[in-house]
């Protein structure tokens, strides 16, 4: 008998309680993923209805490098929700502190670090992408103040891993929603209100981030009284070497994966302020999928993780199977939605003539991204609940390798249209070697062992 059959599909999506259980936890990640990009969107709505495009270039430009350092650390977030997720499958108390103090004393090294390196590492951003001198000066104004917040921001990637790996996103939710709503009002107040520019957006995302950290810290006492321990917590070198060996994969495959949307940002400068404001854009827009799609890959991280803790062939199987199926029904859903509104979107966003034109014959682009783009989503959620980290870092690096750089130079003659040919077939490679390496992981029992598997299926008869 299959380990995994349509009949099994069928099962699981007829689960009732496993369709609860995901959305328990993908609704609020959706709905606080969601407010993620409209920052970006309000951000470069703001810079955008400004005289000169240089100034939405510059902010579009300055949050991307300013994502580049966060996502590049975004090991603090998946790791910690992998391995407290399966702590808390096998009722580890002790484990589930250890990995919070652990992850934090990382994410406080890291911005410490990159606080000190930051002269260099302005200098050779700067280096590599050629824009105008004002989209230039407008970056390093961005960068120099929005860096303060760094330590903030990682921490509160800890946070929100841990709290995943909890099973709880209600606290998330908040957290995320404190953050990007104060984000907003100051945007407006700093900008619209007291006449600041690159300069007011930036502060407005440190205060919020603050903001976050402080309600966050508030809830983790409170959820932490909640799973006492007895004994003293430790610095474990062994957790911390498996800790930095899983960080260190998933930084080599954050790293390929910065490469291509910093590529788009750099091949857009060279083509000129309008067509890197017109990346920016779209950029935003390629926020809103991911973080949506992101919000039923958080479900499947925390299920996946609780599953392999308890060691249960059949709750791994439900989860990535209703996961996957929401994935698939957000998906379409963005298209519908792109299909029909993406011009009205682009008109609230900038109301800068040159740069709506420039958009237009890229709509296409938007509306077809998500159907490509879920699969890539859906399995690094079971990647990163299974601490599979080696096999999220070979898929990316081959994507970008196999996928993205040899199109990107094959197409560049069709400029801008080229590079995002070049993007669609990243993410299609991406989905390939993700389904590959899944497949092969399962059949060589690296999730759950084969003999707890042919257990249960001889259980069924």
């Amino acid at each position: 008998m299959s380990i995994w059959s349509l009949r099994d599909i069928k099962h699981d999506l007829g689960d009732k309680q496993q369709h609860r259980s995901t959305w328990r936890i993908a609704a609020p990640m959706l709905l606080s993923n969601m407010t993620v990009p409209l920052v970006g969107l309000v951000d470069s709505a703001v810079m955008g209805h400004l005289p000169e495009p240089y100034h939405l270039a510059a902010v579009g430009l300055g949050a991307a490098l300013f994502t580049f350092i966060v996502w590049t650390m975004g090991f603090l977030r998946m790791i910690t929700t992998g391995l407290v997720a399966q702590a808390y499958g096998a009722g580890n108390h002790y484990d589930i502190r250890q990995w919070l103090y652990l992850s934090s004393i990382l994410a406080l090294s890291v911005a410490l670090v990159t606080l000190v390196f930051n002269p260099w590492i302005i200098d050779a951003i700067l280096w590599w992408v050629d824009g105008s001198s004002e989209v230039e000066q407008g970056v390093l104004t961005y960068w120099n103040t929005r860096i303060w917040g760094l330590p903030f921001t990682l921490l509160n990637a800890v946070m929100i891993g841990w709290f995943i790996g909890m099973q709880n996103a209600r606290i998330p939710f908040v957290m995320l929603l404190i953050i990007n709503l104060c984000n907003v009002v100051l945007d407006l107040v700093f900008v619209l209100g007291l006449g600041m520019t690159v300069d007011g957006v930036a502060i407005a995302s440190v205060i919020s981030e603050i903001l976050g950290f402080i309600y966050a810290a508030i809830c983790l006492k409170k959820l932490l009284s909640e799973h006492p321990i007895t004994e003293k917590l430790q610095l474990a070198w062994l957790k911390l070497r498996r800790l930095l060996g899983l960080n260190g994969d998933l930084l080599l495959r954050t790293l390929s994966l910065e490469l291509v949307f910093f590529t788009v940002h750099a091949r857009g400068a060279e083509l000129g302020n309008e067509v890197m404001a017109v990346n920016a854009v779209l950029l935003n827009f390629l926020l809103v999928i991911s973080n949506g799609l992101d919000g039923f890959a958080n479900a499947v991280e925390a299920q996946v993780g609780r599953a392999l803790g308890r060691n249960k062939w059949q709750d791994f199987r439900a989860s990535v199977n209703v996961g996957g199926f929401w994935s698939i029904v957000t998906s379409v859903l963005f298209c519908l939605v792109f299909l029909l509104f993406t011009e009205t979107f682009i008109g609230w966003v900038t109301d800068i003539e040159a740069v709506r034109q420039q958009a237009e014959p890229y709509h296409i682009y938007i509306i077809i991204i998500p159907l490509v783009a879920i699969w890539g989503f859906w399995l690094d959620g079971i990647f990163i609940g299974a601490s599979a980290i080696k096999t999220m870092r070979n898929s990316m690096i081959l994507a970008v390798f196999v996928g993205f750089i040899p199109l990107y130079f094959l197409t560049k003659d069709f400029g801008n249209h080229g590079l995002w040919w070049a993007f669609i077939a990243f993410l299609g490679m991406r989905a390939i070697t993700s389904f590959w390496f899944l497949r092969r992981g399962i059949l060589a029992g690296r999730y759950i062992p084969l003999e707890t598997i042919n257990q249960f299926v001889r259980s069924r008869g």
